[in-house]
């Protein structure tokens, strides 16, 4: 596929086409159209690469509420004697 921007659209970004194809990738990322490893792999970049260019870009990882619950349970199995006060 050959994805033309318009040169107007490009000025007006004041993007690189590596910025613009590197926005395209984290919003398909962020869709979930696209894995991390994926859109790592996109950029040429391997996961963590793709994490810090995300901090980079003042932008957080995805972490849902069933994350979070999956962690604290976790770390609950871990240490048991100072269980999270927060409970999935």
């Amino acid at each position: 596929m050959t994805l033309q921007v318009p040169d107007k659209l490009a000025a007006q970004a004041e993007c690189t086409t590596p910025e613009l194809i590197s926005c395209l990738v984290v919003g398909l990322f962020y869709q979930g159209r696209l894995s991390l490893g994926q859109a790592g792999e996109a950029l040429g970049l391997s996961k963590p690469g793709f994490m810090q260019r995300l901090h980079e870009m003042g932008l957080p990882m995805p972490y849902s509420v069933e994350e979070a619950g999956h962690d604290i349970e976790a770390i609950n199995r871990h240490w048991p004697a100072h269980p999270s006060p927060v409970h999935a």
